[in-house]
């Protein structure tokens, strides 16, 4: 997984794109500005360094300007000094504070976050459909390894590609080798996502992204999907490939009680489980875990039993099945 190469210390930065960081805690009418998710950082959140306080407020006073005309006061985008920032503004005892995350200006490969090869032969597969979720933590980054599968595939395989998010958060829209991808927003009325979804499988697209499964309706909603045919990627949180099984059957449960099990099984591609360790001494890496079933009736069985106890060694049944291929392909590798 790549690191920033220009990372400096928050007590010692002149400026906010000079730091690597999870969110910003600005504007609190009596508590200092704060940096989360520092690497390497002692504590967290950590106060701003006295050199950095200057351009926190320059930022601060762009937040509240675009708030002003922003049609979403809630959540909206802010560009300040080079580089793009999704801001929520959220209300505290003592006022409101903006929440500011750095938007990625480019989405990164598979292989350049560390997803294993693998597991990216599997998921760069022609022909593929159902639903694939990318799982893990909070501030895991799962939204840049979808954005990453997809971006992937159609650089690979070429073919139209739509989104469905809210906020809109990589920079999907556009080429990628004979690969096209819109980008659309999701609206966020409640009972609003069937409708959305209808009009996103009218775009004809091969692939949908679709930023988060967070509930009953979206669970069902992109299932139903995969079952057009579709590829549909998603991302969803969980601390394991288990967890996240459970939890989509859970939701699928609540309006489908009878037959959750076997709309998982049909409609279920795969999932990727990702988390990120940070060392002291060491740049962040991935560590993943992984279930797919193209073309494993074994696992889809267990799925549509409910017996999801059985997916952990289901898993390490494909692991040895491609550690099988990859020594296989290297015996016959000509040398």
């Amino acid at each position: 997984m790549r690191s920033n190469p220009t990372l400096v210390d928050v007590t010692t930065a002149n400026n906010v794109r000079e730091l690597e960081f999870s969110d910003l805690y600005l504007g609190h009418p009596a508590l200092q500005d704060r940096v989360a998710d520092v690497p390497g950082a002692a504590f967290n959140p950590l106060p701003a360094g006295p050199l950095l306080r200057d351009d926190l407020a320059r930022l601060t006073v762009a937040c509240t300007e675009q708030r002003s005309r922003a049609p979403d006061p809630d959540e909206f985008k802010v560009a300040y000094d080079g580089a793009c920032y999704r801001v929520a503004t959220m209300p505290a005892r003592a006022g409101d504070v903006f929440v500011v995350r750095r938007m990625a200006t480019a989405v990164s490969s598979l292989a350049e976050l560390g997803v294993p090869q693998a597991y990216i032969r599997r998921m760069m597969m022609p022909g593929l459909s159902g639903l694939f979720i990318v799982s893990g933590a909070i501030k895991s980054g799962k939204t840049m390894t979808a954005g990453a599968m997809l971006k992937d595939r159609l650089g690979l395989h070429g073919g139209v590609a739509v989104t469905g998010e809210n906020p809109i958060e990589l920079p999907l829209e556009g080429l990628h080798g004979h690969g096209v991808c819109f980008q659309t927003l999701l609206p966020r009325e409640p009972g609003a996502l069937p409708e959305a979804m209808r009009n996103i499988m009218r775009w004809r697209a091969g692939t949908i992204l679709i930023g988060e499964i967070r509930d009953e309706e979206s669970a069902t909603e992109l299932l139903k999907a995969s079952f057009n045919g579709y590829l549909v990627i998603t991302t969803m949180l969980a601390e394991d490939v288990v967890q996240t099984v459970t939890r989509l059957n859970a939701l699928l449960g609540e309006r489908r009680p009878g037959n959750a099990h076997a709309l998982l099984a049909e409609g279920l591609l795969g999932v990727l489980h990702q988390q990120i360790v940070h060392g002291a001494r060491h740049a962040p890496r991935l560590e993943t875990e992984f279930l797919f079933l193209k073309d494993a009736p074994v696992t889809r069985a267990v799925l549509r039993k409910g017996e999801f106890e059985l997916l952990t060694s289901e898993m390490r049944r494909q692991m040895a099945e491609m550690i099988g291929e990859n020594a296989s392909a290297r015996r016959f590798v000509p040398g």
